[in-house]
């Protein structure tokens, strides 16, 4: 096959080099072998990818193992599906939007425009609420972008007396995003971007300069989905694919501080801050998609819908999950709202801003979802190929294999264990929700239908037995799942159809699934701290050890320059100074809940500290959880947005007492005893 033109973002090596990588990981993890059944990972990314390498254009794809995750594959086997796929895409005309591809050729092709869509400085990237012309009127003539001059002037907002010379690395630290290796260009005060090829900056990850239409630099900036969806591990001279994780997910950012930030610059778009889009680094609230199915593309909301979406609630605070596990998910987002081939919902803040109306926008929306229909496609290819870094540290490869024995066999309602957690589906282990790795069980038919199949995670967990913090599954109620069908996110003209594309959580898809949270694939999970769908959990031991979870934590901050103490930085990500090999995860402090006074200032910035604490929980905390969960933005609203130096360093700390951030649940795995967990954890390294 020819090679690639492009490397993968913020890998530093080259695409086929790290398909190489994902092949023979094991061999690059110190202490770990290829040999045998129990030790191996593909690292995630897409079956039909891989197919591909060595192959001419003209292969024809063998069948996407998704596909196969239909009712009745899993019956009575160790790992259990209860989420199916959906060909959104049965009827191309009707849907007016590309199928899947037939070859590796149109593969590649679409793996090339995905790829340009979110290579930073690439003449086709996008950016939020423009997609990828800011000069379009369904792009509000770029109303979600800003220009270089105002990006220069944001040292003046922190309150410097003059411009610092390591600007570029105060804005990666301060708004939570990686600077990469990979050149990502701006204009410097003073500089023309056409004749300094772009400028002599460095953007972080979270953004990028736009092109204009013939394909010079535009100087306008706009934000990137890696501002939420590709973090930071350590260097790159750490190992392979390390530094920038692409698709890893961030518990990096800072958003809302971003553009609390850009306000008084004149940004447009910063007055979404005053709905705040977190109130903890590193989450966010793009998945309060109860907002957007307020515009129908075809039909009229009923009054109930619109009752019903208004108090709906908010999702509240959410961790973002690793785009290299969605080659190994028939179903996307934390409570597998909608198929993995609705590739429109991926791009949602990718979309003119006119495309968000449905048809109250006319013919501006109508563009606007043409861009759409366009271009969503070819980001899911190259967002599927996507594999996670093989883990960079000494693994005990003896414990690591008595761990994968355990993940894929250990029955935690086995008698004797006394669990008290009503049981799942399949065989009552780690793999029985998230799926098998390891050769030994991947090819066992009492474990899965196909060996095709190695990796797939399609169980959602009932909320009664995962019991994690339920606001995200009863936000999105009835209203909110009726409504969605009729959005054009939501795939209106599959409707009824066995292939209905609509939210999968509606009463007539669903059937009896009760409601709750998706297990995912666990490729990478190493690298993907916090855990649980709201983040509330900082690494896996506690997740495996809920009795070790803190109620108030906040993870390590990295040191500023000795010269600049008084900085906002960002989370530490140095693998040496930061990560905890044991628990795995990023080290952090317990945080003690005092009441705030003048002569205590140092805590929570919350106003219920502890459970039953007289003091700290009055019956005003309760009415606001009740209002957080029955109107629609009011969590958001009523949280202030945050100026001082005390403010931001507070918005690290992580309250499980707070609307939304609850850090209990995955209760069963109390039965497990710390030698069973610590060998989990070896083996959870080698995936």
């Amino acid at each position: 096959m020819p090679v690639e033109r492009r490397s993968f973002v913020g890998s530093g090596a080259a695409v086929p080099f790290v398909r190489m990588l994902s092949v023979l990981a094991v061999l690059s993890v110190p202490g770990v072998s290829a040999a045998g059944d129990l030790l191996g990972s593909s690292r995630g990314g897409s079956a039909q990818w891989d197919f591909c390498y060595g192959r001419p254009d003209s292969a024809l794809l063998p069948v996407d193992p998704r596909t196969l995750v239909q009712p009745g594959i899993s019956d009575g086997r160790a790992v259990h599906f209860n989420a199916y796929w959906k060909n959104c895409h049965v009827d191309p005309e009707a849907v007016k939007e590309q199928g899947a591809a037939k070859t590796c050729g149109e593969l590649r092709a679409r793996f090339a425009h995905g790829e340009g869509l979110l290579t930073n400085g690439h003449p086709g990237v996008g950016v939020l609420f423009t997609g990828t012309d800011y000069t379009r009127p369904e792009a509000a003539f770029g109303i979600a972008t800003f220009s270089a001059a105002q990006y220069n002037e944001l040292w003046r907002v922190w309150g410097f007396p003059f411009r610092p010379d390591n600007f570029d690395t105060l804005v990666a630290q301060r708004y939570g995003s990686g600077l990469n290796t990979e050149r990502n260009p701006y204009p410097l005060p003073g500089q023309f971007p056409n004749l300094s090829n772009g400028g002599s900056g460095q953007l972080p990850q979270m953004l990028t300069q736009l092109r204009n239409p013939d394909g010079s630099w535009s100087g306008r900036i706009g934000v990137t989905c890696h501002a939420c969806h590709s973090g930071m591990v350590g260097k790159p001279g750490d190992g392979p694919g390390l530094g920038v994780q692409v698709g890893g997910g961030s518990s990096l950012a800072d958003l809302d501080l971003f553009l609390s930030d850009l306000l008084p610059l004149g940004y447009p778009a910063s007055l979404a801050t005053f709905l705040n889009l977190n109130r903890t680094r590193g989450t966010n609230n793009a998945s309060d998609i109860n907002l957007a199915f307020l515009f129908p593309d075809e039909n009229l909301l009923t009054p109930s819908e619109v009752i019903g979406l208004i108090n709906s609630g908010s999702t509240a605070g959410m961790d973002t999950p690793a785009w290299w596990n969605m080659g190994h998910r028939p179903v996307k987002f934390v409570d597998g709202v909608f198929p993995m081939d609705a590739p429109r919902v991926d791009m949602v803040f990718y979309t003119p801003f006119i495309g968000l109306f449905g048809s109250a926008g006319g013919p501006l929306s109508e563009a606007g979802q043409d861009w759409m229909r366009d271009n969503g496609p070819s980001l899911n290819t190259w967002v599927d190929s996507l594999k996670s870094p093989p883990y960079p540290l000494p693994i005990n490869q003896a414990l690591a294999e008595q761990g994968a024995v355990l993940f894929h066999t250990l029955d935690m309602w086995a008698p004797g264990r006394n669990n008290t957690v009503p049981r799942p589906q399949g065989n009552g282990s780690c793999a029985s929700c998230h799926g098998a790795y390891a050769p030994r069980y991947v090819n066992n038919p009492a474990f899965l239908a196909t060996p095709a199949l190695e990796g797939m995670a399609s169980y959602i967990a009932p909320l009664r037995i995962i019991g994690t913090d339920p606001v995200r599954v009863n936000t999105n109620n009835a209203a909110v799942q009726s409504a969605g069908a009729k959005n054009f996110f939501g795939y209106p003209s599959t409707a009824g159809t066995a292939n209905d594309c609509g939210p999968q959580n509606q009463p007539h898809i669903r059937g009896n699934r009760e409601p709750g949270y998706l297990a995912p694939p666990l490729y990478g999970v190493w690298a993907t701290a916090p855990y649980l769908h709201n983040g509330s959990v900082p690494n896996v031991w506690e997740v495996l050890k809920p009795a070790d979870r803190k109620p108030i934590w906040r993870r390590v901050s990295a040191p500023p320059r000795w010269d600049q103490p008084l900085t906002v930085m960002g989370f530490d990500t140095d693998l040496q100074r930061a990560y905890d090999s044991t628990r795995l995860g990023w080290k952090y402090d317990t945080i003690p809940c005092k009441w705030r006074t003048p002569l205590n200032p140092a805590v929570s910035p919350y106003i219920n500290c502890q459970p039953g604490d007289e003091f700290t929980t009055p019956l005003a905390q309760e009415m606001m959880n009740v209002l957080f969960s029955n109107l629609a933005l009011s969590w958001n609203i009523l949280f202030p947005p945050t100026r001082t130096r005390q403010q931001l360093e507070d918005r690290k700390i992580y309250n499980t007492n707070a609307f939304g951030q609850d850090n209990g649940g995955h209760e069963f795995n109390s039965v497990l005893t710390d030698p069973e967990r610590l060998a989990i954890i070896e083996y959870l390294k080698t995936l």
